[in-house]
């Protein structure tokens, strides 16, 4: 009897179970003859586009799929991409009096013609940012800004737009952080910022930097050094010999006055 009651249970639990695979197990799709027949053109590749930002060309790939997916009559075509119109910003810090060039080109634009696009600048002058609300319009219709020279009042940031001439489409956005430096703050001396260590190296001497040990001379500059003490102190013990020699004359003729010893 309770063999008979278990079964039951479990056979109803695998039940519950299938029965919503059942339920939701999807028909067969009926597609019709003719469209089974149908021959389409379909992408079957595409390419990158050839820049992050701005605009780019990407090459893509149609072809003919027929029944099968048989392909037949491919064509690759070369198209216009945009994935990014901003480009972000690129710094520049050079020394007033120099000459300096900003440039809003790139490959794909020279390849199909500055002549059709248009460009703008504008600036934020003295300041690096991307805030466009304090930019104000710079005089510039050239897709270059040459500064022959620069001065420090060109320092800021210059914001450049280029767009299509045929529907004005915004096609790429690129700012340039600008900082001209004073010629005196350039002009450092370098003798004056190095320290005592550093300007023995300079001078020859062998300076464990690291450490910063005594200094140890070259070894050629080794020998000079022993030859001269040498020398000098030969010179000490036959000077202090001298001296010896005097004090002992001068002791014996006058024994009132004060030597002094070395």
């Amino acid at each position: 009897m309770k063999t008979g009651a278990t079964a039951l249970i479990l056979g109803s639990l695998v039940l519950i179970t299938y029965l919503p695979l059942v339920l939701t197990a999807p028909e067969p799709l009926d597609v019709p003859e003719k469209l089974q027949q149908a021959v389409g053109r379909v992408v079957v590749n595409t390419t990158a586009c050839s820049v992050t930002c701005g605009l780019g060309y990407k090459e893509e790939t149609d072809c003919l799929v027929g029944p099968h997916g048989l392909r037949r009559d491919c064509k690759s075509q070369r198209l216009e991409c945009l994935t990014n119109w901003i480009c972000g910003m690129l710094h520049f810090t050079i020394v007033h009096g120099k000459e300096f060039e900003l440039s809003c080109l790139s490959p794909d634009i020279l390849k199909e013609g500055q002549e059709a696009f248009r460009f703008t600048w504008k600036l934020a002058q003295g300041i690096i940012s991307t805030n466009d609300e304090i930019f104000k319009p710079f005089r510039a219709n050239s897709p270059f800004l040459r500064f022959k020279p620069a001065y420090e009042y060109n320092s800021g940031t210059y914001r450049c737009d280029v767009q299509r001439l045929k529907n004005l489409k915004l096609v790429k956005r690129l700012y340039f952080g600008l900082r001209v430096l004073p010629p005196n703050l350039v002009n450092l001396n370098f003798q004056q910022s190095l320290t005592e260590n550093q300007k023995l190296v300079d001078e020859g001497w062998e300076v464990n930097l690291d450490n910063e040990s005594k200094p140890h001379l070259p070894v050629w500059q080794k020998k000079v050094t022993s030859a001269l003490g040498i020398g000098i102190a030969a010179g000490v013990v036959g000077g202090v010999l001298v001296s010896i020699a005097v004090c002992r004359v001068l002791g014996g003729t006058d024994g009132n006055r004060n030597l002094i010893s070395l």
